[in-house]
């Protein structure tokens, strides 16, 4: 559901802070970087919660945070963390955005990529030369409007070679029909928050 910036923010800082206890290394969204509405943004996406992973078969919801924002010069700033849990155990990354786009024909869809800057997970399937600090990873988000049935909504990461190999190639794609055969957005892939709020305009 989209809100102001300033709301979005809040939400995010007190979402992290009541995390903080049980995850002290989580990052937490400085409002200067969240915050910015000033002239020249033209995209920006943002929200924190926790997301409904359950139903794709891994064990325990994700905690998430992230913000992007695109300004009328082409620059992009933002960064983001998931962090899950999985019967071979944890799944956890903080990266900073490097592109956001967002679907002309559905303003609440945002793909979002960017740089692994950090990898705290434990799980041998996320330890891989795909998965290092510096290298690139990209996740889906959907704000879906206001209300307390809004279903916002999005992915774990992504990361090379699923779908394409870069994050530049990630946020190049469309956002109907197929690419090399698979679909470019899938909606089985793309779950909703159990709680938490995602804003893209």
């Amino acid at each position: 559901m989209f809100m102001s910036s300033s709301r979005v923010v809040l939400g995010v800082m007190v979402l992290a802070a009541c995390s903080a206890g049980s995850e002290p290394n989580a990052p937490v969204i400085a409002p200067s970087a969240a915050a910015n509405e000033g002239l020249g943004v033209v995209v920006q996406a943002m929200g924190a919660g926790v997301v409904d992973f359950d139903p794709t078969g891994d064990f325990g919801d994700g905690k998430f945070q992230f913000v992007a924002t695109r300004r009328e010069d082409g620059s992009v700033t933002g960064h983001f963390y998931q962090t899950r849990m999985r019967a071979t155990g944890l799944v956890e990354f903080e990266g900073i955005v490097t592109c956001v786009t967002i679907d002309p024909n559905f303003p609440g869809r945002a793909r979002i990529a960017g740089i692994v800057t950090v990898n705290n997970s434990t799980d041998p399937a996320f330890l891989t030369v795909n998965h290092e600090v510096g290298d690139d990873v990209w996740f889906r988000v959907e704000d879906n409007g206001d209300g307390a049935d809004a279903n916002d909504k999005s992915t774990t990461y992504g990361f090379k070679p699923t779908l394409v190999n870069t994050s530049a190639e990630y946020c190049a794609l469309p956002f109907d029909g197929l690419f090399n055969g698979q679909v470019v957005w899938n909606p089985a892939s793309i779950l909703p928050l159990a709680r938490g709020t995602i804003g893209v305009k």
